[in-house]
């Protein structure tokens, strides 16, 4: 074993998993996977000497003993992967001033939480890279946390594997009805955030026949979508790379979205022709970074 996958108790089907499972599909047999929920302090030092591999972390601020501080001070190489905005309880600027009733100045202002905010010092002064999602993503990190290197970081975008690929080009030619497809969500904040809807109204107004498709296993959802003519996806909070609007292009649908979707302003985005090519790639760019650490 050579790499631990340190992450939060991630949705089988959410995106980050899935992004997770896509860029570990050919080093799955090198690696450790850990929760952060249950991470112990013996497996620090069974694994201190393998390169670490870290995600969301939202959930050691939720114990009550100092594992998070013992992590960072007994690692020794390791990077992170920033899939939102865990600098910030919320999870980002506009689930702050929704949920928190306040405007986000996470971690070092007079939103921020101490332990975050000491967690953070010592990501931005140990860590050998951080990777994020969109460009527009880390703009927002460097606003928040002034000390960001630049130059140990790098945006690797949502990632999918190479059967998702190859399903994808296998159903682009699927018929295709003429209706919408909007996504329902996880249900609660997860459909609000996610604009369902919005979708649903956007769709009403403009005379777009539409079903709202139900959460089921990833290879059905995608043979499902790929028989509509597009996918609405308007969500409310900053995404920083949704799977979904990508998905739904490489699907040969008709995509309508909107700026929170942080990706869209992107090259391989606005290159219809470049978005394959660039997120085929993304994996391999991943770990390049690693192997060089």
């Amino acid at each position: 074993m050579k790499y631990v996958l340190l992450d939060d108790d991630a949705i089988e089907i959410g995106g980050t998993n899935l992004t997770i499972l896509s860029m570990f599909e050919d080093r799955i047999n090198e690696t450790v996977r850990l929760s952060t929920r249950d991470l112990s302090k013996l497996d620090l030092i069974k694994h201190a000497d393998k390169i670490w591999i870290i995600g969301n972390i939202m959930n050691l601020f939720q114990r009550q003993d100092d594992i998070r501080d013992v992590l960072f001070d007994t690692i020794t190489r390791f990077v992170k992967i920033e899939f939102d905005y865990n600098f910030c309880p919320y999870r980002g600027e506009i689930p702050h001033e929704k949920l928190g009733n306040n405007r986000c100045s996470c971690p070092y202002g007079t939103t921020g939480i101490n332990q975050i905010a000491s967690t953070y010092n010592k990501i931005i002064e140990k860590a050998s890279h951080i990777f994020f999602m969109s460009e527009r993503q880390r703009s927002i990190y460097a606003n928040h946390i002034p000390l960001l290197d630049f130059s140990k970081t790098t945006i690797l975008s949502s990632c999918f594997s190479k059967q998702s690929l190859a399903l994808f080009e296998s159903l682009k030619a699927t018929p295709k009805n003429n209706r919408y497809a909007i996504l329902q969500g996880f249900g609660g904040w997860h459909s609000e955030a996610k604009g369902a809807d919005i979708a649903k109204n956007f769709c009403i107004t403009n005379n777009l026949e539409y079903d709202i498709l139900p959460i089921q296993k990833y290879e059905n959802h995608i043979k499902l979508l790929s028989q509509y003519k597009g996918l609405v996806f308007l969500p409310i909070i900053d995404d920083t790379c949704p799977r979904a609007i990508i998905e739904a292009r490489l699907l040969g649908l008709h995509v309508i979205t909107n700026i929170n979707c942080q990706h869209v302003t992107e090259w391989w985005w606005k290159e219809e022709s470049k978005t394959l090519d660039y997120i085929s790639s993304r994996p391999q760019t991943f770990w390049s970074i690693i192997d060089k650490i």
